[in-house]
């Protein structure tokens, strides 16, 4: 006769190995980031391996896309500091299904259109409109413009203690319908 834990095994089993797989992967993804770091790889190098890992840990909500084939847009407003290492680095690549492509964005384009937008620290001065031009959108806005997260971005980089980390403002991805993964809250400092 089965005792009636047995039946619940199974679910178990596939839930724990999923955690499990995941947490190995997220892990993996942020050593190879901390790996990158202590080679010396240039700043925006670095910034550009997190900018692409952010776009495997949040999800869109529905309808944010055009159809299932649309790529997630990866805009860069001002001038962009990485050079040809973002593009080289996600060339090719899919995330949830979908390839990444960037486009360079001015003051005054539609920024709605991208799926991430980059705020340059040549824009600091119209970092406050800019944030206000894609307010309500799902749009997950990044920079490393000082006070950036506190004025409504999504997310910041931050050096701490010499090291590269990034600054989460949850409440900014929420009203932006962004579900960002527990493992990169995990990883940040959150505010609200």
């Amino acid at each position: 006769m089965k005792s009636p834990r047995q039946g619940l095994q199974f679910p178990f089993a596939l839930r724990t190995t999923g955690w499990f797989l995941l947490a190995i992967a997220a892990g993996a993804l942020f050593c190879a980031i901390a790996a990158a770091q202590a080679d010396h790889a240039s700043e925006y190098d670095v910034k550009a391996a997190f900018l692409f890992n952010f776009t495997k840990f949040v999800e869109w909500p529905e309808g944010s896309f055009a159809d299932a084939a649309a790529p997630i847009v990866i805009g860069i407003i001002g001038d962009d500091p990485f050079g040809d290492n973002l593009m080289h680095m996600i060339e090719g690549k899919t995330v949830q299904g979908r390839y990444l492509v960037i486009r360079k964005e001015r003051f005054g384009d539609d920024l709605r259109r991208c799926e991430v937008l980059f705020v340059s620290t040549s824009e600091r001065q119209r970092s406050t409109q800019i944030l206000g031009s894609v307010r309500g959108a799902s749009v997950l806005t990044v920079s490393d413009i000082g006070g950036f997260a506190e004025a409504g971005g999504t997310m910041q980089f931050v050096t701490e203690e010499g090291r590269l980390r990034f600054v989460v403002n949850l409440d900014s991805a929420r009203q932006s319908k962004l579900l960002v993964s527990a493992k990169l809250l995990a990883l940040a400092r959150v505010i609200h």
